[in-house]
């Protein structure tokens, strides 16, 4: 594949929304999104950069970008399609060098407002109250992909976090456990005689969801997966007791297991039995009208 002129990313944004249909809102540098229907226009253009941002679907980038997405075509055609915009712009032949990889960045930490990440976390029935307590809104820059996108950030015990998107993409900066104690604060020492384990966040704040409460009732390790078991071992085994809301799943069950063997004969409760019918916890309050099932078993502190 030949590469493109440089001069292609100079094409004003404006010029190449026009030519994609798009509508200009009131605001200042808004449009509506290519991506929904909207009343409100919620894609911003920065003429200045001459970049854009779609703060409903939680993505932006070039003008390339755009062109890409909006007309579900390759980088060819997006090249393609902006030399008829400027004709100037013509596409070089010689081959070009392959980029070295260069891992993703985090660009922004900020308390989550974006509402393509409240509806996701609505339909995931964590309330946006809660959800300010623990999580955060990361924007994080793929420069494979020259594009920024806006994630749910769960911090771990390692200064990193667990990132989710909407779509179900999963990853991290950096691998680790997150412990917390029952003041809901980071805290690798052990706070209570209880501990409870989940696999990933979601599951921590459905039970929090089936609580009524925004702090844990013991202390609380989520594995942000299962692979992690490793990391937790000392921090379970200084407890009297473990609650295991794993996933029923084999690698759910083998990680209880696992917990079994640590306590070493102390208690081990496999509370999976509550949500039973459902592939996790999170699964059973996405799918139940109100809260039914006692959490607080086997919670004394």
């Amino acid at each position: 594949m030949g590469r493109f002129n440089v001069e292609a990313f100079n094409i004003p944004l404006e010029k190449v929304a026009e030519a994609l249909g798009m509508r200009k809102g009131a605001a200042k540098g808004m449009w509506y999104s290519p991506f929904r229907d909207e009343k409100e226009a919620s894609l911003h253009i920065d003429s200045a950069k001459n970049l854009w941002y779609d703060h409903g679907a939680g993505v932006g980038g070039t003008n390339v970008q755009l062109v890409m997405m909006v007309s579900h075509c390759g980088k060819r055609e997006a090249y393609e399609f902006l030399e008829k915009i400027d004709p100037s712009i013509a596409r070089q032949t010689e081959a070009t060098p392959k980029p070295a990889a260069s891992k993703s960045t985090i660009k922004q930490v900020r308390d989550i407002r974006s509402f393509y990440l409240t509806s996701y976390l609505e339909k995931r029935k964590i309330p946006l109250e809660l959800a300010k307590l623990y999580l955060k809104e990361v924007i994080v820059y793929n420069p494979g992909k020259d594009m920024h996108f806006t994630l749910v950030g769960f911090p771990n015990n390692s200064g990193a976090y667990a990132l989710t998107s909407p779509s179900g993409f999963k990853s991290t900066n950096k691998a680790d456990i997150t412990t917390l104690n029952i003041e809901g604060q980071l805290s690798e020492k052990p706070s209570a005689k209880s501990v409870a384990i989940f696999e990933g966040y979601f599951d921590f704040l459905s039970w929090q969801v089936m609580q009524s409460s925004k702090k844990p009732s013991c202390d609380v390790v989520v594995l942000n997966s299962v692979n992690n078991i490793h990391k937790a071992e000392e921090y379970i085994a200084a407890h009297d007791k473990a609650l295991c809301f794993l996933d029923n799943d084999p690698a759910g069950q083998e990680c209880c297991r696992k917990v079994e063997d640590l306590m070493q004969g102390r208690e081990v409760i496999d509370m999976s039995d509550l949500y039973g019918e459902y592939k996790d916890i999170n699964e059973m309050l996405q799918a139940s009208r109100g809260y039914t099932a006692d959490m607080s078993i086997g919670m004394e502190l």
